[in-house]
């Protein structure tokens, strides 16, 4: 786990910015402890954070990115099995 000021430096996204992706719901930490309210995430995540600059870079609306990620999720979901060869 990574706490959120870490997690910031690596993926060159500020503080603000992922408290406000967490306030939204497009990017929610990992884990939130509840006596401090420290942010923490997993570095699966960095994916997630990447994709989504990526995206913003090509003037994508926060909106739009949030329906792009859900997308992937759905397809992923719903993608038929392939059945292995025996």
């Amino acid at each position: 786990m990574l706490p959120i000021g870490e997690f910031s430096k690596i993926c060159n996204v500020t503080t603000k910015t992922l408290r406000y992706y967490d306030e939204i719901g497009l990017l929610k930490p990992a884990i939130v402890n509840e006596h401090n309210g420290y942010r923490y995430y997993d570095v699966a995540q960095l994916k997630t954070i990447l994709f989504i600059n990526k995206l913003k870079m090509y003037c994508f609306s926060l909106e739009e990115i949030e329906e792009v990620l859900k997308d992937q999720s759905e397809e992923k979901l719903s993608r038929p099995q392939i059945a292995s060869a025996s």
